[in-house]
This record gives structure tokens, sequence and C-alpha cells, in this order.
């Protein structure tokens, strides 16, 4: 059933990361300045607090856990399974430089 599952994902990714295009380029900035990286769960997590990083996160965690859901319903898997399979996809996908949760729990460039 991950199979399925990680190919829906993989199509769905981008939806998961750029909920709207306002999104999208405060998701980039706060990125491309290092504020925010992919956690190990499929989430966003704050790297340096600034002004509206906080806001965005959680902004952006609630569409995700809301997809995430859907993707779960949908698929008859546990959430667990959907966020670590999310997790995995967009890590893989971030560009040169993105920040990103490391195996043991620490932040690191790609």
């Amino acid at each position: 059933m991950l199979t399925g599952l990680a190919a829906l994902l993989a199509l769905s990714a981008g939806a998961a990361l750029l909920p709207t295009p306002a999104a999208a380029q405060t998701l980039e900035s706060a990125r491309a300045q290092g504020w925010i990286g992919e956690r190990r769960d499929g989430y966003l997590g704050v790297v340096q607090n600034a002004p509206g990083v906080d806001a965005l996160v959680q902004s952006i965690n609630a569409q995700r856990r809301s997809h995430y859901e859907s993707i779960a319903a949908a698929n008859n898997v546990p959430l667990a399974a959907v966020e670590a399979q999310a997790a995995e996809t967009i890590i893989n996908r971030l560009p040169s430089g993105a920040i990103y949760q490391a195996a043991n729990g620490q932040w690191a460039r790609r």
C-alpha cells in the first residue's frame, strides 16, 4: 500500500509545499533566509525566529496536516505513515542550501 501512497505523495508534494502563490513566495523567502526547515515528520520547523515565521509555519503545517489526513483516509493507512513518506519526498526534493532536520534531529543544509 505504501508504494501507491508514495506515488500519490510524489504527485501532490508540490501542493503541500506551496499551498498558495502568496504563501509560496513567503515560504521560499523564509527558506532562503534560513528561518525555516523541513522536519522529519513532514512538517516545517522554525530554525531561526523572525517576524511572521511562526504564523507562516503554523499555517502551512495546518494545510499539510489536512492534506496528509485526506491521503491517509483515502488509502486507509495511518497518518504517521503518510507524514513519514511526505517528509522523505519533500526532503529529497529540497534545493541545494535548504535546511532540513537530519536523522540525528539537528538542522542541516542540503
